[in-house]
């Protein structure tokens, strides 16, 4: 028995080192980069090891949102509270269409594809026209309410790719006229309902604006505003939630704690195939199976994922970057390649 407590002991000293060590490396690799703000959240699987920075505070999320309405699909599908299948065909609407990433923006209207196309599509080419068809159907409250039963009080994930782009350029009456940072100001102090609101108005608003118009919308603000305030607008209009709150959806997901066997190797499937490999896995073994997305807007540079390290054991990584400068994109996609590297070094073993 008292060796047992003095091998405890031992191990939970090595741990601790660990963790404080990883900290250290992550704080020193943050100060060199010199670029934005920088929330991480570092989970070690088997061991329930966290190692975090700034990672409670929410952060915009980009396209990282697209995991967690992937999950509560699947969960939806699972629990059959949904009709879905992956095999149910979704319509493109000419309101469903979306600027930025994605090809499905270019299809005609009235084209069919499954469900099971669209979410490949949302997740390894970060398509924001699938996501916002799969968002709008299975709730634009779903994402919030079931993160919140988990325990995830952080999240705000509730605008489709359409509204929060619509409402940053003043498309909307409730922001028409308004400069960039007065759409950032005026939203930042609505409360979450009137968010919603504003959110649902902008989208009916503008369910007759054809995509060459709403990219016309895109280009004429891109050629009249100043990158710094493109960035105030677009970390301020978007899904938002905590490093530590996603650090516990993907290492719940993992774990198998959140779906079945089945739809558990599902999203973990689709997630590593992901397309967009300069940040997590830049610099690791390129043997590894790495799951992850990343996510990208003016001014924020995002990847989040789990690093296999053998059986049953991951290494979850999620790194947020905002308040990136014109220019400093690079410069955030090493910050992430560089912690992920620091943070598999010190549990590769």
């Amino acid at each position: 028995m008292r060796a047992l407590l003095l091998l405890l002991l031992i191990s939970g000293v090595a741990w601790a080192d660990r963790v404080d060590k990883l900290k250290k490396q992550i704080h020193q690799i943050i100060a060199r980069s010199e670029v934005g703000s920088c929330a991480v959240s570092i989970v070690h699987t088997p061991s329930g090891e966290r190692v975090e920075v700034q990672a409670d505070e929410p952060f915009a999320l980009a396209s990282v949102f697209k995991v967690p309405v992937m999950i509560e699909l699947a969960r939806q599908i699972q629990t059959q509270q949904s009709p879905l299948k992956l095999s149910t065909k979704l319509t493109v609407q000419a309101s469903d269409k979306c600027i930025g990433s994605g090809s499905l923006q270019r299809k005609p209207v009235g084209s069919q594809f499954s469900l099971q196309q669209l979410v490949e599509w949302m997740e390894t080419r970060s398509d924001n026209t699938a996501t916002d068809m799969i968002f709008r159907r299975i709730g634009l409250d779903s994402v919030d309410r079931w993160m919140k039963s988990i325990g995830c009080a952080s999240s705000q994930i509730f605008l489709t790719n359409r509204a929060a782009w619509l409402i940053s350029l003043g498309q909307s009456s409730d922001f028409r006229s308004l400069k960039p940072k007065q759409i950032a100001a005026k939203w930042s102090k609505l409360d979450p309902p009137a968010r919603v609101a504003a959110a649902q108005r902008a989208e009916k608003e503008n369910v007759t604006l054809s995509l060459k118009e709403f990219q016309r919308l895109e280009d004429v603000s891109a050629s009249l505003n100043t990158p710094s305030e493109n960035v105030v607008v677009a970390v301020a209009v978007d899904n938002k939630a905590s490093a530590h709150d996603l650090g516990v959806v993907l290492e719940k997901l993992y774990k198998g704690q959140l779906l079945n066997p089945q739809w558990t190797d599902f999203c973990l499937g689709v997630l590593g195939r992901q397309t967009f490999n300069t940040r997590i896995p830049r610099h690791l073994p390129k043997e590894l199976t790495i799951y992850h997305k990343t996510g990208t807007i003016a001014g924020v540079v995002n990847d989040i994922g789990v690093i296999e390290l053998g059986p049953d054991s991951g290494l979850v990584v999620v790194v947020l970057v905002q308040q990136v400068e014109e220019g400093d994109e690079g410069r955030a996609e090493s910050l992430i390649a560089e912690i992920a590297r620091a943070a598999y070094k010190a549990y590769a073993n």
